[in-house]
Order: C-alpha cells, then structure tokens, then sequence
C-alpha cells in the first residue's frame, strides 16, 4: 500500500461523499468494518449494516468541504492509519450553514485477493472514526438533519490545490483562501500565504503553474498572486489586500496591469 495513493483515495472518498456519491465508500469498506460516527453514540458494525443504515437516511442536505489537510502513519507492514483534518459546512433547505472542524480516521488494511489473474493485494477499510462530536438528535439516521444552526454562509470554492508540505503532510486547500505564493530561496520549496496562515511546501513555482492552469498569476520569477486580492497596482508593484507589496519586473508590467481588472 502506497502512503500517496491512499492519502488520495481517501481525499476522493470523502469528497465524494459529502457530494452524497457513497458508491466510492461502499466500495472501500471492508466486510467488518467498524463505523464510527460524528454524532454521540454512532457505531455500525459490518459493511451490510452500514449499507443498510445508509437506505434508510433521507434528507435534503449538501455540503462543503473545504482545506483538507492529511497525515499517514504505519503500526504495521500491511496496516496503515490515514488522518484527514478538514472544514465541514452543512447547508440546509432553509439556507442556514452549519460549520464543523473535523476530523476523520481511516484505518486501511493490506487484503489477499484472488483473482483471475492469481492472488493479489487490495487496501480495504476495516475502522472509520469521524471525531469532533456534536449532540446526537434521535431524529437523525446518520446526518444532522436536526442539528441546524444559523452561521453565515461562506464562499463555495471551485478550485483546489494539493500539496505535500515539508513535514510530508498533503494538504488540499482551496485556491480562494490564497493571497500569493513565492519561492524558498535556494530551495526547491514554496510559501503558501493564505488569509492568517502560511504553509511551506515541496515544488516550484513553473511546477505549480503547470499543473493548475488559470488558477494564479505569474508577476515574478519568485511570486504568483491570486488576482481576487489585489488592492493596487502601480509602477512596478502590486498591493495585495493585506497590505502586502510583491515586485513586477518592468518588462513584464504592461502585460501584467492587463491581466488585472479592478
């Protein structure tokens, strides 16, 4: 079991299903699994029984799943515990939001499969822990259908980053939350500078602006801003909202002021 290829499968997974597609879930459980839910006194046991529970849940409710942020450990050869640490927003019919920090717990384990090719082995979930608890309503089956709270309704982003950060952490953050990115000097590492918080990651900046297209823009060979929180721009720097100022070569400033629309 790759450590990369189940950080992602379990990112999927959980995107997938806060998009109410549980097929993805369903999928990776594994005959014996124990479900442990986010709400007081949660807990099925057995894949049959947690596709039974989830046939009866009927609800009008989406979500938004925002920066997720995943570490992987190994107890053992053939076991390993993905933590995924991420924001929840569940928004009702009547168009309140509520807001959740939460965390969920992946225990994977290695099975041997036969198949028509011979014996192989496939990761399976045998645990799922979804911690932070809220009160359990016996209304609800599995989602807080009762739980709603008035909160203010927050931006739903449409693009995301993944990145794997210097202590191996991978981190999926929405593309919104970033002011501006730059480069480590010396280094092949890059600052992300987000509202409050800044995370240095593996990569460059051609790195990153290869693999997400349109996302950013390139004013320096060292910085790429996000254009939604720029202030000002003038001769030959940019003003970002929080205050911050970022060069722009001469040459590249006629090209860059159009591309900037206030």
């Amino acid at each position: 079991m790759k450590t990369d290829d189940l950080i992602r499968r379990s990112i999927y997974i959980i995107t997938e299903y806060y998009k109410n597609n549980l097929t993805p879930f369903f999928e990776s459980v594994s005959d014996d699994i124990l479900w442990l839910g986010p709400a007081e006194r949660q807990q099925i046991q057995g894949k049959e029984a947690l596709i039974q529970t989830w046939a009866k849940e009927k609800h009008s409710l989406t979500f938004t799943i925002y920066n997720i942020t995943a570490l992987c450990v190994s107890p053992h050869a053939r076991v390993k515990e993905v933590l995924l640490h991420y924001d929840i927003c569940t928004h009702y019919p009547s168009g309140n939001t509520d807001l959740h920090d939460q965390q969920l717990h992946y225990t994977w384990r290695e099975k041997r499969v036969k198949t028509s090719a011979g014996w192989e082995r496939r990761p399976e979930i045998v645990m799922l822990h979804i911690s932070n608890l809220w009160k359990y309503d016996r209304r609800d089956t599995i989602y807080p259908v009762h739980a709603e709270s008035l909160a203010l309704l927050p931006a739903r982003p449409d693009h995301y980053i993944i990145a794997k950060a210097s202590d191996q952490s991978t981190h999926r953050i929405a593309a919104d939350h970033i002011l501006y990115i730059e480069t480590v000097k010396r280094s092949a590492k890059l600052q992300i500078h987000m509202r409050g918080e800044t995370l240095t990651i593996n990569g460059t900046l051609p790195e990153l602006e290869k693999k997400y297209p349109g996302f950013f823009l390139r004013i320096h060979a060292s910085y790429m801003i996000n254009p939604d929180y720029v202030r000002e721009i003038r001769r030959f720097c940019v003003t970002l909202s929080d205050g911050t100022q970022l060069p722009i070569p001469e040459k590249k400033y006629t090209q860059i002021k159009k591309s900037l629309t206030f």
